[in-house]
């Protein structure tokens, strides 16, 4: 809950006209609907999300349509791509009259698959529970009866990567409108079911909405947590290609005294190609 002022306060004066008052009016907000909150964020992620699974990814889908729906968030539709399989993209936006900029919000509701047998501690993937520290640091499962101490963790499938983001994202702006503040630029939700997988089917769904998804700017929420547990904002993101290569030579092996040197070297080529692609200011990964 902590990090959903934080993100009020760093990301959405982006978006709205956000004074110090407004801030305070957010606070008492989440003071008051906390259990209504974590209430949602539970439900949500007792819903098994392996995008492979895909009667459960749908009904992810459909919990976040009714979450889009209840916060007045307009056109909350699914973004298909031409397989009925693959997992869709939960799309929803909010129009302001006097805006002339648009911003899309960025998160995915799918997970890692899992081992329910590797849980350690008495815990399961899709039964979330709190604990009251990291398991690792020998954390317990404990009853909640009154107030959430912000030390506490929720501990289940995707309460972290990436339901978290999802959930941060609708209940900032649900916390905006209801204290009022007023916002300045159009928004446009956009919740992803196959990160996981490699968002193989990404390019197709933007393709077949290329108009419904000019923006701006593109803020993601969802990446690396720094060591020190500090929030962390980053200016650019870093992806990877995949690619195969064919490196052609002898198709038998020769001996080195007579053709060393000479004769193609498969494995020398890659060696050299791979050492053009690097020098000494390029951080090797």
């Amino acid at each position: 809950m902590r990090y959903l002022l934080w993100f009020v306060s760093t990301f959405f004066p982006l978006i709205a006209i956000a004074q110090i008052s407004d801030l305070e009016k957010i606070r008492s907000y989440r003071a008051k609907n906390e259990s209504s909150v974590y209430s949602d964020f539970i439900s949500f992620l007792r819903i098994p999300n392996v995008a492979t699974d895909t009667a459960n990814i749908r009904k992810n889908a459909d919990f976040l349509l009714q979450l889009m729906r209840s916060r007045g968030i307009e056109h909350p539709q699914l973004l298909e791509a031409n397989d009925e399989n693959v997992p869709p993209v939960v799309y929803g936006e909010v129009n302001v009259a006097t805006a002339t900029k648009i911003i899309i919000f960025y998160a995915h509701y799918d997970g890692q698959p899992v081992n329910p047998a590797k849980w350690t501690g008495g815990l399961t993937p899709f039964d979330p529970v709190f604990i009251d520290k990291p398991i690792e640091q020998g954390g317990k499962i404990i009853s909640v009866t009154g107030s959430i101490s912000p030390e506490w963790r929720l501990a289940g499938r995707g309460s972290a990567d990436d339901k978290a983001g999802v959930m941060t994202i609708l209940n900032a702006y649900d916390a905006l409108v209801k204290t009022g503040v007023s916002l300045n630029h159009n928004i446009k939700f956009f919740f992803e079911g196959e990160e996981e997988l490699g968002s193989t089917h990404l390019d197709e769904i933007f393709k077949k909405n290329k108009d419904k998804l000019q923006t701006d700017l593109w803020v993601i929420i969802d990446g690396p947590r720094h060591v020190s547990g500090k929030k962390m904002i980053s200016f650019g993101v870093r992806g990877d290609v995949n690619m195969n290569l064919t490196v052609y030579g002898p198709k038998r092996p020769l001996h080195s005294g007579n053709y060393g040197n000479w004769a193609p070297n498969p494995a020398l080529n890659l060696v050299g190609l791979l050492a053009t692609m690097k020098d000494d200011k390029v951080p090797h990964s």
